[in-house]
């Protein structure tokens, strides 16, 4: 259960680490840029292809990378006042 619990807030913290690149790497409100950027990082044997392994990989390292930022006290677990304060820095910035 917990991994799935894990699972489910890595989604969560992708997809709004996802929302908050694209605003930040916006360019002439194209967005195209960024995305090829980012698919161009996740082609690690630089083949010019994206393997599902390369795919998982890139998405592993940002969910840890967000899950770390999280989790304020590196307890390995997210509590209801970290989630909050997420909630609150994405409000923040959203506006």
């Amino acid at each position: 259960m917990k991994t799935l619990q894990i699972l489910a807030i890595s989604s969560l913290l992708l997809g709004l680490s996802q929302t908050a690149n694209a605003d930040h790497h916006e360019m002439n409100g194209d967005h195209a840029g960024a995305h090829m950027h980012s698919w161009q990082d996740a082609d690690a044997n630089k083949d010019g292809v994206v393997s599902k392994d390369e795919f998982m990989a890139k998405h592993q390292q940002r969910a840890e990378k967000m899950f770390s930022k999280v989790d304020a006290n590196k307890d390995g677990k997210i509590d209801d006042a970290e989630r909050k304060s997420m909630h609150d820095k994405c409000d923040r910035h959203a506006k």
